[in-house]
């Protein structure tokens, strides 16, 4: 998809995985340090704002993997909140809840080459 950037590919393959937001910063840092992730989750704040708002992507927050499942959509309001929070980020074997992405209804917006996307309805 060499019309996405590498970052926009990797949360685009991470919505389409079902990832949790640990999972993200994990691939884009190759690395399972939580301190490494930190530095990346700024940017990837920014891009999951902007796509979900694009309806892009979409955030689930729920009791187990995949969130979506038996969890609610978070939006709005709610989405900042959860997305400024540095524990939404990080890995917790104990956690009560799970936290997703989720392909949206318009992913065909980065997802297709620019000249097939008015094909898209």
């Amino acid at each position: 998809m060499e019309w996405l950037s590498e970052a926009e590919e990797c949360l685009l393959l991470n919505a389409r995985e079902m990832s949790p937001l640990w999972a993200l910063l994990a691939d884009w840092t190759k690395s399972e340090d939580e301190s490494k992730w930190d530095e990346a989750r700024p940017m990837f704040l920014e891009m999951i704002k902007e796509w979900e708002h694009r309806r892009i992507v979409e955030v689930y927050i729920g009791p187990q993997w995949p969130a979506h499942f038996e969890g609610v959509r978070v939006e709005g309001e709610d989405l900042l909140l959860l997305l400024h929070n540095p524990q939404s980020w990080h890995y917790d074997e104990g956690a009560e809840a799970v936290i997703s992405l989720l392909p949206g209804p318009m992913e065909y917006l980065v997802s297709a080459p620019p000249e097939e996307r008015h094909n898209h309805t």
